[in-house]
């Protein structure tokens, strides 16, 4: 262990060498380790939700306004052995405003919901009926919240997106041991009590099956014989899939914000290493002598650099988790106003995960500092103690590497077929090349002011010293370039997007006053009855009107979209076709451009698909630009069926908004476009509140390390300080050329990001949400995240390199 003494010796004589080794891995790790547990803990909790409602459940009956009771009765007598369960559903709010859900079941014949209440019968409770507004639930969960049995509590019904909210009083029955099913936020109760609790007497929201496939198809043949006039199809139940779905692209954005932030903070490791090596080639030298062989010298190196890497792992995975704890809230609000309440909000630890964050600290470390050290140990000792303090440039291994990273990305960009991989390695490969040249566009840019540097002396002095020393702080620079560059770039493809989303929201929403029916409360979209739809289109103020619903399918085992509306010439303007022809018969249909581009669907081509009116076949005529959904949507001439919604055209809006407001009051939803708009960037600002905030994160990681960089560089020049001094030059004056170097470098990376990040914004824009969601935006140029730029990087550069010159000066 003496050599390994001999080594870490360094960095108590050194300590700023031994904190820039490890700031730059312990943020970068914190990074990829609080993205992996928000990406992994929101898509966790959206499955164990829906596994609470459907438990074993493999195929639901759920259409559209929900069932009569008495459907479910005729299907379990005429069939015993049904394995089949009634559920109602509702969204609940305690006086703290955290969400529940409220699901109601038949208690004592759980059916394929026997999970809930672990896998033998003899730990299913026993339930009692005593009181109206009783509840039942997990034992865990009920000391979590501190709910006594016999204690009654405060609930809201409702209330969000339009639905009248109604108090609710409910009442701890008793607890229950859970089974395998996580049990969060979830209050059971019977289904008999649930019907009066939620206002649906002799209703039914669902009912869900456990079916094998032949036995799916006998129930799907029977519900057609029995029940011909109602379009009762069977849907299979996949929590898990559905989770894929969930915040595609805002997870995109941050799995590439913590690769980011990693590659940032393995740069800034290898730039301190780099200074370690410098200093250390007399030690290495004297060990060598000394008779310990270079391979045994880089066992030990291999050793150090394996506990200073799991040091900042473990730090940055602490770190990780508590800025994971922190940000939790931000991304549940995020994914609530994208897909609806959501009543776990916790935050999940996961091994994977954190292995996973553990796995690349250690390796990336030593990849990136093994080659170095092994190349260093190849001189004899007489090089080692002759050769020169400042790194080696490695100058054109740095601009062939480069070249080959942009020949592979012109390859990916050539192949389509390399899909959302070989996107994400044209963004991060075009990151990388532009880092590896930044050293050589800094020195001709340095070179040139050189030549033609006047002014005072700190300045031209300055500028030498900047040049003089760039091989020393290339590391940081390129650190900081990769940084400004990606929030340039991100920032840009946001605004961009919204941009593009502003813009098709205003040809969209082209009609006056939009209608629909509050929400139920299960959170499904509400139906308008019969009788509000013929009051409402023989309303003398309406010039035209157009139904629509939308409803879940599926085709080819994905999940997309079916839209209805009534194509009246009037919504006809509002969906610019990027292709082929507007629908004329009843099995034609329009495909948004998500569907073209994601699953390749052509116009022309036939689609078989199914969903809640049962399986159809379309002949796709056309293709639009939509927003609205990353899965795909297909849309389809209103034929029959529940209306969700009600576009309507008047000569006079407000004053039918008005009337309608006189008559129907809270039974409706009126909005018109201004409002809709306003709402939808609401939702679009919020979704990325996150990665705007990890954006900045990786920015203040960057400032580190070039902090970090320019403290060491001080140190190693005191000895060219000190012969400044001698010459004349005062301390105020050494710290003013410190400070300009730092604002002057900052600035000058701060330019040279501006064409990196911008072409990362094309990128971006045009391979990776293209190829990621089908999704083709306007590029907006958004020159406030450039300003930004230019005039951060000299200040930040400015502060760490004064707060440097304190220190050695």
């Amino acid at each position: 262990m003496l050599p390994l003494k001999a080594l870490l010796r360094l960095y108590r004589s050194h300590p700023w060498l031994l904190l820039m080794s490890l700031a730059g891995l312990v943020l970068g790790v914190s990074l990829v380790v609080a993205i992996e547990l928000l990406n992994h803990s929101a898509r966790t909790n959206f499955v164990a939700a829906r596994s609470q409602l459907a438990g074993e459940a493999n195929y639901r009956l759920a259409p559209a306004g929900g069932l009569d009771e008495q459907l479910y009765v005729q299907l379990v007598t005429s069939q015993p052995a049904l394995d089949a369960m009634p559920q109602l559903h509702g969204w609940l709010k305690d006086e703290e405003g955290r969400s529940f859900q409220l699901l109601g079941m038949d208690l004592f014949n759980p059916g394929p919901l026997r999970q809930l209440f672990g896998a033998q019968p003899a730990n299913e409770p026993a339930f009692s009926l005593n009181r109206a507004d009783s509840i039942w639930l997990a034992t865990p969960e009920a000391d979590r919240l501190g709910w006594q049995a016999g204690q009654s509590r405060r609930f809201v019904l409702g209330g969000s997106d339009g639905a009248s909210a109604r108090p609710l009083t409910l009442t701890l029955a008793g607890t229950f041991e859970p089974g395998a099913v996580p049990m969060e936020r979830l209050l059971i109760t019977d289904i008999g009590l649930a019907q009066p609790l939620l206002g649906k007497a002799g209703r039914l929201d669902r009912i869900v099956f456990k079916l094998s496939e032949p036995e799916a198809r006998t129930l799907q043949a029977t519900l057609h014989t029995r029940y011909p006039n109602q379009p009762l199809w069977l849907e299979p139940i996949s929590p898990a899939l559905d989770a894929s779905q969930l915040g595609d692209a805002l997870a995109l954005n941050l799995t590439a914000l913590s690769l980011l932030a990693m590659a940032v903070g393995l740069f800034l490791v290898f730039n301190a290493q780099r200074f370690v090596q410098s200093v250390r080639r007399p030690q290495l030298a004297q060990l060598i002598i000394l008779g310990m062989g270079p391979s045994r010298v880089l066992r030990w190196l291999i050793l150090e650099l394996l506990i200073l890497a799991t040091i900042g792992t473990l730090l940055g995975v602490l770190l990780g988790s508590l800025l994971a704890l922190a940000l939790m809230g931000q991304l549940t609000q995020a994914l609530a106003d994208l897909y609806g309440p959501n009543p776990i909000d916790l935050l999940r630890l996961s091994p994977v995960s954190l292995l996973k964050a553990l796995l690349i600290g250690l390796f990336g470390t030593l990849a990136a500092n093994l080659p170095g050290w092994w190349q260093l140990l190849r001189q004899s000792p007489l090089e080692l103690r002759a050769g020169s303090s400042r790194p080696p440039a490695h100058r054109w291994r740095r601009r062939v590497l480069a070249i080959a990273i942009l020949l592979l990305c012109a390859l990916c960009l050539w192949l389509p077929q390399t899909g959302l991989t070989g996107a994400l390695f044209i963004a991060g490969g075009w990151l990388l090349a532009m880092a590896l040249w930044l050293p050589d566009a800094l020195r001709g840019l340095l070179g040139w002011l050189r030549r033609r540097a006047g002014g005072p002396l700190t300045a031209r002095l300055g500028v030498a010293e900047t040049l003089y020393h760039l091989d020393r702080t290339a590391i940081a620079v390129m650190a900081l370039q990769l940084a400004i560059a990606a929030a340039i770039g991100i920032g840009v493809m946001v605004s961009s997007f919204r941009s593009s989303v502003e813009i098709w929201l205003g040809q969209r929403l082209a009609a006056d006053l939009y209608v629909t029916a509050p929400k139920g409360v299960a959170g499904n979209k509400g139906t308008l009855s019969d009788a509000t739809l013929e009051t409402l289109l023989v309303n003398p103020l309406v010039s035209a009107a157009s139904r629509r619903s939308v409803h879940p399918a599926r085709w080819r085992g994905q999940p997309i979209e079916w839209a209805q509306m009534d194509f009246i010439p009037q919504l006809k303007a509002a969906y610019p076709l990027l292709a082929g022809r507007w629908p004329t018969r009843p099995d034609e249909v329009l495909a948004s451009e998500p569907l073209t581009v994601r699953l390749g669907v052509k116009v022309g081509q036939t689609l078989e698909v199914s969903g809640e009116q049962g399986p159809r076949q379309f002949t796709v005529t056309g293709v639009y630009q939509d927003y609205g959904s990353d899965k795909g949507q297909i849309l389809h001439a209103f034929e029959a069926g529940a209306v969700q919604s009600l576009a309507l055209f008047s000569n006079d809006p407000e004053q039918l908004a008005d009337r309608l407001r006189e008559r129907y009051g809270e039974q409706l939803n009126l909005l018109s476009a201004p409002a809709i708009h306003s709402a939808a960037l609401k939702v679009f600002d919020q979704t990325f509140v996150v990665t705007e905030l990890l954006k900045l994160l990786i920015l203040g990681i960057a400032f580190v390390g070039i902090g970090s960089a320019f403290m060491v560089l001080g140190l190693a020049r005191r000895g060219e300080l000190q012969t400044l001094q001698s010459l004349g030059l005062s301390p105020r004056h050494c710290r003013q050329l410190l400070v300009w170097q730092g604002a002057g470098l900052g600035l000058l990376t701060a330019l040279l990001a501006l064409p990196v990040g911008y072409g990362l914004a094309w990128v971006l824009i045009e391979v990776v949400n293209t190829r990621a969601f089908g999704w083709r935006l306007a590029f907006e140029a958004a020159p406030l995240h450039a300003v930004t730029a230019l005039l951060l990087a000299p200040v930040c550069g400015a502060l760490a390199s004064w707060y440097a010159a304190r220190r050695v000066v």
